[in-house]
């Protein structure tokens, strides 16, 4: 196959204000989704975990999860090699004391290989992050913060989404690869990407990423639909 589509999750499929509501992909989105799929390989690549997004876009022929520290593609799984998450567990416990929402990240082994600190709807970061971030970066631990986004990731891993990507190429047997993202922690996809597409919504307004093709979240199932019938 000569061309993929790998997508993000969080908003990119699905608008950041669901995203504490569930983050369940909403009807239009998975439909034309379910199309795309049945004619080129679509893979998403995403910091949720794998648990959560295989249910969620269970037509996917791939999944790089957890900001790639897991890997599903057929009857293979991978998980990366430099996974400390005895390191993540340790601080993933200082950070249950923050006032804010903890989304954890678990492997299909069950073993927690990262967390996001959510603070939406709140004016400020919560008071104590700052020592939850310079544990995590003391115990090597990869923390991962957003200009305009109410959250920051932590994993127990150095990979990221670019390494997931060159993965997936090779397991999927693709050359190109047309990438939808939303933030900074998609920028590593994008630099290996053959097309960058920007997903915009209410979080992102002036997130700019050279060279992408910017569509506003109302935009995307038109943006889809078109980019199917080249697919036809």
């Amino acid at each position: 196959m000569d061309i993929a589509l790998f997508t993000d999750y969080d908003g990119t499929l699905v608008p950041p204000e669901e995203v504490r509501r569930g983050g369940a992909l909403p009807a239009e989105v998975e439909e034309v989704l379910r199309e795309l799929a049945k004619r080129i390989p679509l893979a998403v690549v995403t910091t949720k975990d794998c648990g959560f997004v295989t249910q969620r876009v269970p037509f996917a022929s791939a999944y790089a999860c957890i900001n790639g520290i897991e890997i599903r593609a057929g009857k293979y799984v991978a998980v990366a090699a430099d996974l400390n998450h005895s390191a993540v567990s340790e601080v993933y416990q200082l950070a249950s004391g923050l006032d804010a929402y903890l989304e954890p990240k678990r492997t299909g082994r069950g073993e927690l290989a990262g967390f996001t600190v959510d603070w939406r709807g709140r004016a400020e970061p919560p008071k104590g992050l700052g020592d939850v971030v310079v544990e995590a970066e003391r115990r090597g631990l990869k923390v991962v913060r957003y200009s305009r986004h109410p959250f920051l990731d932590v994993y127990g891993s150095t990979v990221d989404k670019g390494d997931a990507v060159r993965v997936l190429k090779a397991l999927l047997g693709v050359r190109h690869v047309a990438y939808m993202g939303d933030s900074e922690n998609d920028l590593p996809a994008w630099r290996e990407a053959d097309v960058k597409i920007l997903v915009r919504h209410s979080l992102n307004r002036g997130f700019a990423v050279p060279g992408a093709v910017a569509v506003d979240y109302k935009d995307l199932v038109p943006y889809l639909t078109e980019v199917l019938k080249n697919f036809k």
